[in-house]
């Protein structure tokens, strides 16, 4: 089945596949959704189903394409690409996944193409990942909260309680489209310190590996990032113990990570004035060398 916006290529022979979506372009805090589905689905370890037309859907002025120059000459221009691929965990168990950047335009549309597909693959449930600035210290283990249509998905992880407006990314339009079909959603996120937001958090992927596997079963190594979350963490200890009131203020948010464990309904501060403080701190020592 191919369309306006969809090129078929093949029909895995897959019985009831898991679909993870991983699209790129909103909120990502410390990269861990993107170096997730960098883990997930390295490019000579892919088998292609089918791609979406990016000249249709991506603003190339925004996400320019990157160009490769050797020895003056243009050696090639690589475009932004939106695909649905088969790709295989530590176990060699298939699952199919939606990458690529996240739409500029015609989201409904490509919601239905999409949703479409879903179909003729059998696709049995859905899990989108992704990563949000939290107030929450680097101290602590990286929690995952959960958004969906399937309550008994989402109180695996916890929820935000109460009512919340905020800017929806395209995984939050499929769920929509999904959840009108009868199939399972969950978008599972880990939650990385505000003020380590904006540069990689290995941990934050690692935490992303575990919520796949609670809800799907899909083995990751999450080995390597542990490893790089701890030289992070380091790194961020040194800076914090050069000033005193980042050390207070980093105590208030361990004080109310640790008050809240098990308390789904507490409130968390906003962590605004450690944010802040932060980001300039770790600016200035970026700027410093």
């Amino acid at each position: 089945m191919s369309g306006e916006l969809t090129i078929f290529y093949q029909a895995p022979d897959l019985i009831d596949p898991v679909l993870v979506i991983a699209l790129d372009g909103w909120v990502d805090a410390g990269y861990g959704m993107r170096n997730a589905a960098e883990i997930m689905a390295p490019d000579d370890q892919v088998d292609l189903v089918a791609s979406f037309d990016a000249d249709l859907l991506v603003d190339h002025r925004a996400r320019r394409p990157t160009m490769t120059v050797r020895d003056g000459l243009v050696d090639e221009i690589s475009w932004p690409t939106i695909s649905i691929q088969v790709v295989r965990d530590l176990d060699q168990q298939e699952f199919l996944m939606l990458h690529g950047p996240e739409p500029d335009f015609r989201w409904q549309a490509f919601c239905t193409s999409v949703d479409d597909l879903v179909k003729q693959l059998g696709v049995a449930r859905i899990v989108s990942i992704g990563a949000y600035p939290a107030a929450v210290p680097h101290t602590r283990p990286v929690r995952l909260s959960a958004t969906g249509t399937s309550p008994d998905l989402i109180e695996r992880f916890g929820s935000p309680q109460g009512t919340l407006e905020v800017p929806a990314g395209i995984s939050a339009a499929l769920a929509k489209r999904f959840e009108a079909a009868g199939l399972e959603t969950v978008s599972v996120w880990a939650q990385v310190p505000h003020y380590a937001s904006g540069s990689p958090y290995p941990a934050a992927t690692a935490s992303l590996f575990q919520g796949l596997l609670a809800v799907t079963g899909l083995r990751f190594d999450p080995a390597p990032l542990i490893a790089q979350g701890l030289e992070v963490s380091r790194r961020l200890d040194a800076m914090i113990a050069q000033n005193a009131g980042h050390q207070r203020l980093l105590g208030r948010l361990e004080s109310a990570y640790d008050a809240s464990v098990g308390e789904q309904d507490a409130q968390i501060p906003t962590g605004d004035e450690l944010a802040e403080e932060l980001e300039r701190f770790l600016r200035d020592q970026d700027e410093s060398k």
